[in-house]
């Protein structure tokens, strides 16, 4: 009998803790997701290739990149982040980064593949950001 209620005091000093994390990680959730959006963006910037385009008014890709944090606006809970073209450029996304083809089938705009260089260059620091985290759920 004694060796149960130690049991079960153990077992509820373990629901303790793993329910103290989640609030922690819950409490600290949106703030890591946007410090990963900051360091997507600057990375996507860092990517993305100067336009030779200028003019009164145009806007380069990289001067109009926006960070979401995912399900803020619901109120459903936070999912994720985006990092997204704003509202004068998103449309050209996909053609830079996939590149597109003449009806003949020859290259028009040659793939660049600016979003896979972003995350990779930000999976480091990335990396980071969730170690601190995770470091602080640990230790708090």
């Amino acid at each position: 009998m004694n060796v149960e209620l130690e049991y079960a005091s153990a077992l509820q000093g373990m629901v303790a803790d793993v329910l103290r994390c989640e609030k922690i990680m819950e409490s600290e959730q949106e703030r890591v997701l946007g410090e990963i959006g900051k360091v997507l963006k600057k990375n996507t910037v860092a990517a993305l290739p100067k336009s030779d385009e200028a003019g009164s008014g145009y806007k380069h890709m990289k001067e109009d990149i926006k960070v979401t944090i995912n399900g803020k606006r619901k109120k459903t809970g936070v999912t994720g982040v985006t990092v997204h073209g704003g509202k004068l450029t998103a449309y050209k996304w996909h053609m830079l980064d996939d590149g597109t083809r003449n009806p003949n089938g020859t290259v028009h705009t040659k793939a660049i593949h600016f979003t896979k260089k972003a995350v990779d260059a930000s999976a480091g620091d990335i990396d980071k950001i969730v170690d601190n985290l995770i470091g602080r759920v640990v230790n708090d």
